[in-house]
Formats: C-alpha cells, structure tokens, sequence
C-alpha cells in the first residue's frame, strides 16, 4: 500500500526496472530509421510502473488496470511515430536521472500527450480534460499541479520559473540534446506524424518552431545545463537541411 516500507520499496524496484529497459530502448534507436516502440518487456514495466503510481495516489488496483488500457491504447494510436510509449519510457528516464520525489512531474509524464493529434493545436488543454476524467480519485490539488505541469509542455506559453515546471519542460526536450544519430530519428519520426502537410509548408513550420528555441536557453535546470551546446547543434543541423540555416 502506499506510504508503507513495502509499497515505497515495490515502487523503486519499478522505478530502476524501468530506468534499465529505456536505457534498452534508447540504444535500440540507434539501429532503426525512426523511433522504435517499446518492446513488450518495457511496455509491461511501464504498467506496472503506471499501476504503482496510481495506486498511490488514490486508486483501487482494478481502476489503475483499466486506466492503463485507456491510456495505453490511446499513446499506440497508429498515427504516433515519436509521442508514444517510447516518450514515455524515456521522460521516466530522465526524471529518475534527476533524483529526489517528483510525483506530480511523473503523474504529469504519463498523462501529458494523451490526447495527440497533429491536426489540432489545443493537445495540451485535450490531454488535461483527459487526464481530469479519468482520475477521480485523485487528490485535487495533486489534479490541479499535474494539469499545471501539462499545461507548461505547450511551446507557445511562457513557463512559470519555478523548479518543477522548469524540469518538467526539460524532460519534455530532452531529445533536442540526444546524440545525433537518436536526435535525426525524432526528426523523421516527427516528419511521418505530420505526413499530410506538403514539404514545403512542412518545412517552413518545423523551421519557425525550431528557430524558437534557439532564439532562448532550450535548457532551464542544472541537470541539463550540459546538453545545451549539442542541443543547440542538433537544431543547427536540422535547420540547415531544412534550408533555412
């Protein structure tokens, strides 16, 4: 149960099951043109790393089940290329890099891109609504923090300074500071999501988002402050192939 010896040992038993099979998965990106999705081994982690963070915070064993169905089947959507389990996998990753208890940021992790669709522009304010029905049980304040957090994942707003959102946001880009042979394999990933825009219009979008962020600091906590120059040579780079160096 949660808040017992035996339920916190359980959940970091998860936790490092977890972290080990995405280093897995991130080295098995190297051997594929786009980014791959989970194998079955990582997939079943990740429920029952899901179960044991739900369980915690308020729900029944067959709740937190079912909820992953939910959730689950909506991050294998056959549109996904890159905002699937893998992202997942990945951002718990990084946030057990990091250190320390943030559950609100991992209750934000797994709920953040549940609703995506590369056709809208309110993905973020669809996920939460998502998110807000499907967890009752959920304390409202934890609620009102995780809806915060996913909120904060939307470029286009300006983040709030403080720490939690600031590391939120970081784990969310992490990729854009990858090697360059996983960074090149979110890019084409990215492209096969947004397949019904022409080249053209694809490129001048993907260019005017990417020059964004190097028009800032990608990075705001001191966990990531080292990935900052290969992130910004990795949008350099995509830039130049774009053509708009």
């Amino acid at each position: 149960m949660a808040g017992t010896d035996e339920g916190m040992g359980r959940q970091r038993s998860l936790q490092w099951k977890a972290r080990v099979s995405a280093r897995q998965f991130r080295c098995a990106l190297l051997t594929t043109r786009v980014i791959s999705r989970p194998a079955p081994s990582l997939r079943k982690q990740l429920q029952e790393r899901f179960s044991a963070w739900c369980c915690g915070h308020g729900a029944d064993v067959d709740g937190a089940r079912a909820l992953w169905g939910r959730l689950s089947e909506r991050y294998e959507e056959a549109h996904r290329h890159n905002h699937h389990l893998g992202h997942l996998a990945s951002s718990l990753e990084e946030l057990d890099r990091c250190g320390g208890r943030h559950p609100a940021i991992e209750g934000a992790i797994w709920f953040h891109d549940v609703i995506y669709d590369p056709t809208r522009g309110d993905n973020e304010t669809a996920s939460i609504a998502w998110f807000m029905e499907e967890t009752p049980w959920l304390d409202r304040e934890m609620a009102t923090e995780i809806s915060r957090l996913i909120e904060a994942t939307d470029f286009r707003t300006t983040p709030a300074g403080d720490p939690e959102v600031l590391l939120m946001i970081d784990i969310d880009l992490a990729i854009l500071g990858s090697e360059p042979e996983e960074y090149d394999a979110y890019t084409r990933a990215i492209r096969m999501e947004y397949s019904h825009v022409s080249d053209g219009d694809f490129r001048k979008g993907r260019a005017k988002v990417m020059a964004h962020f190097l028009a800032r600091p990608i990075y705001r906590t001191p966990g990531f402050a080292s990935r900052e120059e290969r992130a910004r040579g990795n949008i350099s780079r995509e830039l130049e192939r774009l053509g708009f160096a």
